[in-house]
């Protein structure tokens, strides 16, 4: 007896919304899933073998990473490290790591009132971690995935996809990195300094320049202190709503800036390199385009930065 096509209309894969994609590039992206997929059932139909549906993956639960297939992970630890921000840790198999390369991230999977969404995230645990990673999220009051994580808590199982993207990087391949982060585009950095800082052979100097609205913004400070005291490592917050810096504990007035980074700081900090240095960066879409406006006007070229 044959099999009706609503039967097959039934199965066919849905075409994602645009809330379900990340925006970040990532390859595959959900929509080269979907064609994947659609191919796949497109196949089955013309057979009549529905059997062949069942090599479609939706999601695994095995704690290995993939960029085709969501993975579970659950949630071990939820620390609130500002008003909006917060940072999570995710339980990994005894003695395993993500398998992550530097500055890759991965794709979070989220359901709001019925709506599929996903946002991508870069984890701020040392590549090498293992049995945990570690993901720092800034919460929008009016985001569809922020509306999400807020009720997350311990013990949750969330999940995700990847990893894509990265900065390909080899030990002593630059003289200098100079990092300029806007809030929480500190995240792919934190990696790169920890796998310089504990490789003895790198001698690459590293400057980080962390763009926070205020002193309290500044994330996950007893971590940067500790990196800075690194003989090859110095850093410098830019901080838009502090009017004075009188109030700011002594070890951090010497190394702090009031108001917006702009073309003249950026040659300032430039200036005092050790090195010339290749330019990371990292923030919103408005804060990327402004750095590179800035580092072409004092005269890098292209090759000589990397936005993320």
């Amino acid at each position: 007896m044959s099999e009706s096509e609503d039967d097959w209309l039934a199965l066919k894969p849905r075409e994602p919304l645009p809330s379900q994609c990340c925006g970040s590039g990532c390859k595959p992206c959900i929509s080269d899933l979907y064609q994947k997929e659609l191919a796949q059932w497109e196949k089955a139909r013309a057979k009549k073998d529905k059997s062949l549906l069942s090599k479609q993956k939706e999601q695994r639960c095995n704690s290995e990473l993939n960029p085709d297939t969501f993975t579970a992970f659950n949630i071990n630890s939820v620390e609130q490290l500002t008003q909006d921000t917060y940072l999570y840790r995710f339980e990994l198999p005894e003695n395993s790591s993500l398998g992550l390369s530097l500055g890759q991230h991965v794709v979070l999977r989220g359901e709001v009132n019925g709506l599929e969404v996903q946002r991508a995230y870069t984890p701020i645990s040392p590549v090498n971690a293992e049995g945990y990673f570690d993901v720092l999220i800034k919460c929008y009051a009016s985001g569809l995935m922020s509306q999400y994580i807020k009720s997350w808590k311990k013990g949750e199982t969330i999940f995700w996809r990847g990893p894509f993207g990265g900065f390909p990087y080899r030990p002593n391949q630059y003289g200098e990195l100079l990092m300029l982060a806007s809030g929480t585009g500190l995240a792919p950095m934190l990696p790169i300094l920890q796998y310089v800082t504990e490789n003895e052979d790198d001698e690459t100097f590293i400057t980080l320049v962390g763009c926070f609205r205020t002193f309290e913004n500044i994330y996950l400070k007893p971590l940067l202190q500790d990196l800075s005291r690194y003989w090859n490592v110095r850093m410098f917050y830019i901080l838009s709503q502090e009017h004075s810096l009188k109030e700011l504990p002594w070890s951090y007035q010497k190394n702090t800036y009031t108001g917006h980074i702009n073309e003249n700081l950026i040659k300032q900090i430039i200036g005092s390199c050790k090195k010339k240095p290749f330019v990371l960066i990292c923030g919103s879409e408005a804060f990327n385009k402004d750095m590179t406006t800035c580092l072409k006007a004092v005269g890098l070229k292209e090759d000589s930065y990397f936005a993320f």
